[in-house]
């Protein structure tokens, strides 16, 4: 089998062309990979991201009997901590399910933990069925905002 190695100099993702198309300097996919945030000459350069690895069970800590799906991420470098949002809630499962009603269950267990990598400590933030999270929305990077210890997010549609 040929191998094709490649410099991405160009720093261009191509998803339009076929693999064995797409001109020197361009890739199709990454995968663990993060765009730099460097004030440096470095800055805009693709880097390595950890990941892949367990750090913590959340649904045995959450003392939830449920299947917890992670929707949403976010990751504060300043502070070294990851914000993970989580929920077992399926709005398109209930009965009485409409797309145009918000759709609340008081039974929903939602959660919201922060994770420092520095101390490697977990704590929950804030659980309750009032967050009306659902598997159904989920939660961008370039929907948070934290400002004095403040969290605020928005969710988008799927």
């Amino acid at each position: 089998m040929a191998e094709a190695k490649n410099s991405f100099i160009k720093s261009k993702m191509n998803k339009d062309l076929d693999d064995r198309l797409l001109p020197n300097g361009e890739y199709r996919e990454g995968i663990n990979i993060q765009v730099s945030k460097s004030e440096g000459a470095d800055v805009g350069a693709l880097e390595n991201v950890l990941g892949n690895i367990e750090l913590v069970d959340l649904k045995a800590q959450s003392d939830c009997n449920c299947d917890l799906t992670t929707i949403g991420l976010y990751t504060d470098e300043v502070n070294n901590n990851i914000y993970i949002f989580l929920t077992d809630y399926n709005e398109t499962l209930t009965s009485g399910y409409n797309v145009q009603l918000l759709n609340y269950s008081s039974s929903a267990n939602n959660y919201i933990y922060v994770y420092n990598t520095s101390s490697r400590e977990t704590n929950l933030l804030v659980t309750g069925a009032f967050l009306n999270f659902s598997t159904t929305r989920f939660y961008w990077r370039n929907c948070f905002k934290i400002n004095r210890n403040f969290i605020f997010f928005k969710s988008f549609y799927f």
